[in-house]
């Protein structure tokens, strides 16, 4: 396949994938082997084309291994075409976000198959953030989200405390910030600050551990890093009208992703993450399993149809 869509996506290929699914193919098959194909056995180079599937199916010339474009994706067994998931992409890649009631009008899909993708897609992003340590210096601190009652120290039921870390340049200005929630059960009350050291092991480069600065909310205030909590509240509850504790992580690392990227291709980005990541199956989401959607998959109503631009 030709490298059709190597580097940079302008706005015109982009609207050839929001709408083509052959496009689409070919973008993925850039963003999964972006230096031509790899067998996953071997490493072998060269492969043949098996096209008479939805999607190709590659053979190893040297070791005959079979491998579909969507295996080891997030895209593996989706029923959804391809155009849309790259509709899904790029909606989740603009400033406003979007949620997965609209996400299901825009592109013409179930509610229940509109949330599946919004959630596989927050899998790539979690991957994503995962491989991108916080480095020179680091600040941490905590805070509490969904806040409600001030004056007392019990904790509110839809209240979490979270801790938030952020590379700084050298004026102040947070480059880069990771939040976790942390378990409020293990806390005296809501005035007791967690404990930042597993935090730290999972979140900042060893090499800047030196470096590192931890406030606690109730003594020293880091105004900064509060207002990225209070933005982390408002764009819950502005997109999503709140979110249970249940996928409250995965909606927290969407939201440290969007800030992390918004001044970066982040179409992109996203792209080659949905093509590194293994997909996440309704059971593994829910605990149940996936039922038969009430109407077929279809394409995207002409009258939502999405516009790049």
């Amino acid at each position: 396949m030709d490298g059709m869509f190597v580097g940079s996506i302008d706005n015109d290929r982009l609207r050839s994938l929001l709408d083509s699914e052959e496009a689409c193919v070919q973008a993925l098959y850039d963003a999964k082997w972006p230096d031509g194909y790899r067998c996953p056995r071997c490493e072998h180079p060269h492969a043949y084309v098996i096209s008479t599937r939805r999607f190709p199916l590659f053979e190893c010339r040297n070791c005959k291994k079979q491998t579909s474009l969507i295996v080891d994706t997030v895209f593996q067994g989706t029923r959804t075409p391809l155009h849309l998931w790259f509709q899904a992409i790029y909606l989740h890649s603009r400033p406003e976000g979007i949620n997965a009631l609209r996400l299901a009008e825009t592109i013409g899909v179930t509610y229940k198959t509109s949330w599946l993708i919004c959630h596989k897609l927050r899998t790539a992003m979690s991957h994503a953030e995962a491989s991108r340590l916080l480095e020179g210096l680091v600040r941490v601190t905590d805070t509490t989200i969904y806040y409600r009652l001030a004056g007392i120290s019990n904790w509110q039921p839809q209240e979490q405390s979270v801790l938030i870390a952020a590379s700084a340049g050298e004026i102040g200005y947070l480059e880069r910030i990771k939040i976790e929630r942390q378990d409020k059960n293990l806390l005296k009350n809501r005035l007791t600050s967690p404990s930042a050291a597993s935090f730290v092991l999972r979140h900042v480069a060893p090499e800047a551990w030196n470096d590192l600065t931890i406030t606690r909310r109730r003594k020293e205030h880091d105004r900064a890093l509060l207002s990225v909590g209070e933005a982390l509240d408002n764009w819950l509850a502005w997109l999503f009208r709140g979110v249970g504790p249940k996928h409250l992580q995965a909606y927290i690392t969407h939201f440290c992703y969007w800030w992390n990227e918004r001044n970066r291709s982040m179409f992109e980005d996203l792209l080659k993450w949905c093509a590194a990541t293994p997909r996440t199956t309704y059971r593994e989401l829910t605990g149940r399993a996936a039922g038969r959607s009430s109407r077929p998959v279809r394409s995207a109503n002409p009258a939502s149809r999405v516009v790049a631009g």
